[in-house]
């Protein structure tokens, strides 16, 4: 029966589902957003800083500052193939603000040919919560006379936000081409918590338990370019876009584990626990090459990006140090790891002209996982832990309009992204006269969708109202 229990620790960290092996999930600048990652070599708002650097010097209204709000709706459906034991909710949902762009650009006087900009954006984030929970009432343990009460739980979260904070350079030598680089410093907190917890009520009034709890959180601070070339052929553009694998700077995290059982029948009870903090971690990410194309047509203009990510062999990302569980004496030691393999992602989009004063956007675009998730594993204690679980592939569609006045432009519209999976079930409790636990054919079907609903303001940065002062101040002192 020791087996059996051990056995219900099938991984459902897939369920945590995330960015954490995905590239193009967000996307950056108010009208880019709505072209869905398809503007490598045609975008024209300070999206640029993040798509390539390259076109801040080709954009007419280079001095402007952007500002805009993006709420998501994201929400979880679970279809299992035994629901009506189901004690956990079928469906979960959130709804909040979204990691979003600010920046500016700005000229040096004398510095005509270039362009400079700053930048924050939130690369990525998530925060999921997913519990699976399950009860039965029969004879769960033949050992012990009678039948038992008998809950499961299963609680799986997910937690990492990422920030970069850029600078970027641009240089137009002429008219048809330029160069340029962003620096950004990367910031990225991630957790997760693996935890299962089982407890029986027998005939005889004995209360048997069971828990194993695995966590993992780290901090990493690094640093990355992207260097980028664009070519301005009217009515052709296109560029290419070079993103270098990341630095690491510094990086500090921990491990969690816990273990208690208190056996069945003869078993012996088990008690197994384990805290290390500040361990030194390491994070890499891929070199990454970008591709795009934009053509203007009389009543619009047509887009389209390719984006090819490099992998990565397996390498540990933080290990601790050796410890001995306190009731079996048993050695142990966790690891971090992560593995990516090679994507390579395509976009497209078309910008349509209603009027000078309105513009339309559709576009569509794919976000392969490179997640590489480990084999699950019967043993309660977890060796290896994979930092990047989601392997489901992601579709994103877009569509909006923006409206142009004199001196502002405002955008509206929304996003979806959406994946569908199967995950193994972590608790299959019996069914009719059976006495086991583990339900190997038990399966749960995920469905994922992110709504995105877009708020932007484009504002001039009032470059002849600041002239016209400056003017006024100087032939005041005539």
């Amino acid at each position: 029966m020791k087996i059996k229990l051990i056995g219900l620790l099938v991984l459902l960290s897939a369920l945590a589902h995330g960015q954490d092996a995905h590239y193009w999930t967000e996307q950056y600048g108010t009208n880019s957003m709505l072209l869905s990652n398809s503007v490598s070599g045609s975008v024209e708002d300070l999206g640029a800083v993040f798509y390539n650097p390259a076109r801040l010097s080709l954009i007419e209204d280079n001095a402007f500052i952007i500002s805009g709000k993006v709420y998501q709706l994201s929400t979880f459906s679970f279809k299992t193939q035994s629901d009506d034991q189901r004690t956990s909710p079928g469906s979960q949902s959130d709804f909040g603000g979204a990691p979003s762009l600010l920046a500016g650009t700005y000229r040096i006087k004398g510095w005509d040919k270039h362009a400079f900009a700053y930048s924050f954006l939130g690369r990525r984030r998530m925060d999921v919560n997913i519990d699976e929970s399950n009860s039965s009432y029969s004879d769960i343990f033949p050992s012990i006379p009678g039948d038992e009460y008998f809950s499961g739980d299963v609680y799986l979260r997910k937690k990492f936000n990422e920030e970069w904070l850029g600078l970027s350079w641009s240089y137009s030598p002429n008219k048809r081409f330029s160069l340029g680089v962003s620096n950004f410093v990367t910031i990225r907190k991630q957790s997760a918590t693996d935890e299962t917890q089982m407890y029986a009520y027998t005939a005889s009034e004995d209360v048997e338990s069971f828990r194993n709890n695995s966590q993992y959180n780290y901090s990493h601070t690094g640093m990355l370019w992207k260097i980028g070339l664009a070519w301005d052929y009217d009515p052709i553009t296109w560029g290419i876009t070079i993103t270098t694998p990341s630095v690491s700077i510094k990086g500090k995290g921990s491990f969690t584990y816990d273990y208690v059982y208190t056996g069945i029948s003869s078993l012996e009870p088990v008690y197994e626990r384990d805290r290390q903090n500040d361990l030194d971690m390491r994070l890499k990410t891929p070199l990454s090459v970008a591709a795009g194309v934009g053509y203007t047509i009389p009543k619009g203009s047509l887009h389209a990006s390719v984006e090819y990510f490099g992998g990565l062999d397996e390498y540990t990302m933080m290990n601790g140090e050796p410890f001995y569980g306190q009731s079996s004496g048993n050695a142990y030691q966790s690891f971090l790891v992560d593995k990516l393999n090679p994507v390579f992602n395509v976009g497209v989009g078309y910008n349509f002209v209603f009027s000078e004063a309105l513009y339309g956007y559709v576009s569509y675009s794919t976000d392969y996982s490179a997640a590489v998730v480990g084999s699950s594993t019967q043993s309660a204690f977890r060796e290896k832990t994979y930092a990047s679980t989601f392997n489901s592939n992601i579709q994103h569609f877009g569509a909006g309009m923006v409206v142009h006045f004199k001196r502002a432009e405002i955008t509206f519209g929304g996003t979806l992204a959406t994946t569908k999976y199967r995950i193994d079930r972590a608790l299959g409790f019996p069914e009719g006269d059976s006495s086991g636990i583990l339900d190997p054919d038990a399966y749960t079907d995920v469905r994922w969708n992110r709504w995105r609903f877009i708020v932007g303001i484009s504002i001039p940065f009032l470059d002849d109202f600041t002239k016209k002062w400056e003017d006024k101040l100087l032939n005041s002192g005539d």
